[in-house]
């Protein structure tokens, strides 16, 4: 059986424990094996050699094609590369140009450390005018294939016997991700007609990607949500739980399972159900503080649907600053409580490993699962 077959059938049916560290999404970890200092130069071969030097079953999680190239009417220009504090930071800029405006992005990167956004493309009310022009001109489009060949060639790249995640902005909320979340927060209060608009034009142009990625070969696709820091409860209810079932039933009928990742406080939204009902088939990650703040990880698994695999829990505190016996002995903690629960789990951290996790603590999550079972 598969590496692929595996994963899918746990998710599906449940069995025997396995590992999964989460390596890639420029976190680091593939960077550092690899050789390099800036986060954004690892590639996916760098991932893929990463994962295989661990004894785990890995998820390729890997975005978008970039849909601007679709649309003849819009182009991104990106800037010349700043280098900053003495060569150990650079920065990103590039510019949306439409006819219906322009608008602007920019990005920093510390060496070692990774990046944040410090100037997402939309941040006035009235540049949601230009996403809505870009959502149009793509929903003229009729013709995906290039979608799906850019699948098909991640495909390649990881091989037919590994699981693949595609990853991009599919939550109808997120508005493609051209603002971030706390502006997104603001756009939904001034302009909530527009607003709603957007998400269900955002609907209609992920069924027509869903299809693409499904004929690519794609196993999984990605369903964001941001946590409580972020957003209410109020907006769950309005906004994510409804246009989350109506995507998620759109992937499910093309054959694709729903990854879910919430790095951020979860509560009270785990207590309230609102992750039973949005089709989530494996959802990360039920931290407890300092991480997250579910009160512990067996009262997290009682709040959850069975039908739901977990994956996680090991806190990247711990894989950063502990030795490889307290991951051991965090791992089997873990392990032992989805045992007794009876959930299906998949060991794992509760992010993206960063650079700077040592190799022998990741080993020592494989191992613990190996001795477990």
């Amino acid at each position: 059986m598969t590496n692929r077959d595996k994963f899918k059938g746990y998710i599906k049916n449940g069995g025997e424990f396995f590992c999964s560290p989460q390596i890639g999404a420029g976190a680091g970890f593939d960077a550092k094996l690899a050789g390099k200092t800036w986060l954004s130069q690892a590639t996916v071969e760098d991932t893929v050699n990463a994962c295989l030097r661990f004894d785990m079953i890995p998820l390729y999680n890997m975005g978008m094609s970039d849909l601007v190239t679709l649309v003849g009417a819009i182009k991104r220009e990106n800037m010349p590369v700043e280098y900053l504090n003495e060569n150990k930071r650079r920065k990103y800029a590039s510019t949306f140009e439409t006819p219906k405006g322009n608008l602007e992005f920019a990005y920093i990167e510390d060496e070692l450390k990774g990046g944040t956004v410090i100037k997402p493309l939309i941040t006035k009310e009235e540049e949601l005018d230009v996403l809505e022009y870009y959502i149009d001109a793509l929903l003229e489009i009729k013709d995906f294939t290039s979608v799906a060949e850019h699948v098909s060639n991640c495909r390649k790249i990881i091989g037919e016997d590994e699981a693949l995640d595609i990853q991009w902005a599919m939550q109808p909320y997120e508005m493609l991700c051209f603002p971030d979340t706390m502006n997104t927060v603001m756009l939904s209060y001034d302009r909530p007609a527009q607003f709603r608009r957007l998400m269900n034009k955002i609907l209609f142009l992920d069924e027509r990607l869903l299809i693409a990625v499904a004929e690519g070969g794609a196993d999984f696709v990605f369903l964001g949500g941001p946590g409580s820091e972020m957003i209410s409860p109020k907006f769950y209810e309005d906004y994510l739980v409804p246009y989350s079932k109506i995507v998620t039933d759109m992937a499910h009928l093309n054959g694709l399972l729903i990854y879910t990742h919430i790095c951020s406080p979860i509560e009270p939204m785990l207590t309230l159900g609102y992750y039973n009902k949005m089709g989530i088939d494996l959802f990360e990650t039920l931290s407890e503080a300092p991480v997250g703040n579910v009160k512990s990880l067996r009262d997290a698994f009682s709040k959850l649907d069975n039908s739901i695999c977990t994956r996680g829990n090991i806190g990247l505190d711990l894989l950063l600053n502990g030795s490889a016996e307290e991951v051991w002995e965090k791992s089997i903690e873990i392990l032992q409580a989805a045992k007794d629960m009876d959930r299906k789990h998949i060991l794992a951290a509760t992010d993206y490993l960063f650079y700077g996790i040592p190799e022998e603590n990741v080993h020592a999550m494989c191992r613990a699962v190996k001795e477990f079972n």
